[in-house]
């Protein structure tokens, strides 16, 4: 008997043979975005998107086709995405500003910013979020995985479960990842740390049916379980 990540995959090769791509990279991310998948299944669905992205991508996109794909769903968007990434966004800063303002998906707005961050964009821009309105220059940001607030959540997760549970230790690391690019263009600051990895702790055990015992194993520890911090991954996918 097959078992669920077997059809899953048959499920994805399927429709890649049928040439719907749209449907089978929708299918793969929704799989990617749960807390726990085994390895093997993890690589082979990173296997599939990349090869999807990278038949799309290498397509020459023409300044027409950018902005008609931004116009479209998100799986146009972050094609579009992929092609500005290869040039230099400096000289489409209405079209990016356009993207931050308007654009819907809080997937393609964080790949955007992440885009202007590693190209070092010093204009000012608007980043619309949630109705709040943001000013801010890329430049000037830092990518999550280099905020201080961040690396100190990351330092608390790894005090408490690195050597008692390595597998629930690298879990919880991802999902940080996750929480952490969920809140930009904001960071994640030091006093937010500790609260952050307790709550992260707390999420990825429920999930691993292990929450009572890690809650306990941490009260043993003397952390402070300070429950203060609302995780954005309850609500959101990237």
């Amino acid at each position: 008997m097959k078992n669920y990540y077997q059809e899953c995959l048959e499920k994805i090769e399927c429709l890649i043979k049928e040439g719907n791509n749209k449907e089978a990279l929708k299918l793969i991310d929704e799989e990617l975005s749960m807390i726990y998948i085994p390895k093997d299944f993890e690589e082979k669905l990173v296997e599939f998107k990349t090869d999807l992205i990278e038949t799309k991508s290498n397509k020459y996109l023409s300044d027409e086709e950018i902005e008609a794909y931004l116009l479209k769903d998100e799986y146009f968007q972050l094609l579009a995405l992929k092609e500005l990434e290869k040039r230099n966004v400096r000289q489409y800063m209405d079209l990016v500003q356009d993207v931050f303002e308007n654009v819907e998906s809080n997937l393609v707005k964080i790949s955007l910013l992440e885009i202007c961050i590693n190209q070092q964009i010093s204009d000012e821009i608007k980043f619309v979020k949630d109705g709040l309105e943001i000013y801010l220059i890329p430049a000037a940001c830092n990518l999550p995985e280099d905020s201080e607030g961040y690396e100190m959540c990351i330092d608390y997760i790894k005090e408490w479960l690195e050597n008692e549970d390595p597998t629930l230790y690298n879990l919880c690391k991802q999902a940080a990842l996750k929480e952490a690019y969920l809140h930009m263009p904001f960071e994640i600051e030091p006093e937010e740390a500790e609260p952050m990895a307790y709550a992260i702790v707390m999420y990825v055990s429920e999930l691993m049916n292990c929450k009572d015992s890690i809650k306990n194993a941490l009260y043993e520890k003397s952390t402070s379980q300070n429950e203060s911090f609302e995780l954005l991954l309850y609500s959101n996918t990237i």
